[in-house]
């Protein structure tokens, strides 16, 4: 009799192994043609990021190694004496300072300023919106408008800014504000944070409002001060937007170019060059684009660098909070 009866259970669990088997394979099989389905989608896009992307960037490699104007059909190979050169210009060093303080610099403030923006707005419960609107609309404003109308303002004659200074009485304060060698690479780095702060502040805000308040309100009710919550509970809940505000601020800051082009146009002389400024006039305006190539070589090894350690400890303080 049991015989009987582990020989009848016999097929029924072979038959439930195989109905396994069978869904398994389905499931794979639909699970290939899903990506299949989602390569295809992104297919005609990957295309185009081949073609004005990744092989321009290789082929900018390769003209590193030339003498390439940007215009003659033909070119010879210089091996590395266009490394050698960049690395031994003292303009190449001033635009690679430049870049420092206006990309390191800019990601600093600009994280500061919009992380207090933030704090602000969201104790703010009245008109909230409109607040955050006026916060948000310099970043709606292109960098060329923008720099544009600071052109005019900051204009030694009859720009805005010195005309309000001499009928305020404070004539001392009258500059030449973009042709001022001492100052105007500071000038720039005023410009640059005060329009590109809006997107930080809204990651922000957002994040802010997803700290959990039973956190807070536990703290305050054990006698934290406002400090002591943010610092301890704030703060830490914060270290996700934090890392990723600073690494986009201080990618930006890196190719910070048109705010150069439109205010100084890197005068005066080479003194506001920046790095993506100089590649520039290099390949464009000097018609050395073997050359620009290079420069552009050395910026992409160092904006990789500098994201890459700054990810690692921005990543690290994430964990330790």
């Amino acid at each position: 009799m049991s015989t009987s009866l582990s020989v009848a259970a016999t097929p029924s669990k072979t038959s439930h192994k195989s109905d396994s088997a069978a869904k398994s394979s389905t499931m794979s099989a639909v699970q290939r043609r899903n990506r299949w389905m989602m390569f295809f989608f992104i297919l005609p896009m990957l295309v185009v990021f081949l073609a004005i992307v990744i092989i321009p960037s290789l082929q900018s490699i390769q003209l590193s190694f030339t003498d390439y104007d940007g215009i003659s059909p033909t070119y010879n190979y210089v091996g590395v004496d266009n490394y050698h050169e960049i690395i031994t210009s003292g303009r190449f060093w001033n635009a690679v300072k430049n870049t420092l303080i206006l990309g390191i610099g800019s990601a600093f403030i600009i994280n500061v300023i919009s992380l207090v923006m933030a704090l602000l707005l969201d104790r703010i419960h009245h008109f909230s919106g409109f607040f955050r609107t006026i916060v948000y609309l310099p970043s709606l404003v292109s960098a060329f408008i923008a720099s544009t109308i600071w052109k005019y303002m900051l204009n030694y004659n009859f720009g805005a800014v010195n005309s309000i200074l001499k009928k305020a009485g404070l004539e001392g304060w009258v500059h030449d504000w973009l042709g001022d060698s001492h100052i105007v690479v500071w000038v720039l780095l005023f410009l640059i944070c005060f329009t590109l702060g809006g997107n930080t502040t809204l990651i922000y805000l957002s994040n802010l409002q997803s700290v959990p308040q039973e956190l807070v309100e536990a703290a305050e009710v054990d006698g934290a001060s406002g400090w002591q919550v943010f610092r301890h509970v704030t703060w830490p809940m914060l270290a996700g937007s934090v890392t990723v505000n600073f690494t986009l601020s201080l990618i930006g800051g890196w190719v910070i170019f048109d705010q150069i082009q439109v205010l100084t146009g890197g005068g005066p002389g080479f003194v506001s060059e920046t790095m993506a400024f100089f590649i520039y006039r290099l390949g464009f305006g000097e018609y050395r684009a073997g050359f620009g190539s290079a420069a552009a070589v050395l910026l992409f090894i160092i904006v990789m660098i500098t994201t890459v350690i700054t990810n690692k400890y921005m990543r690290g303080r994430e964990i330790q909070a």
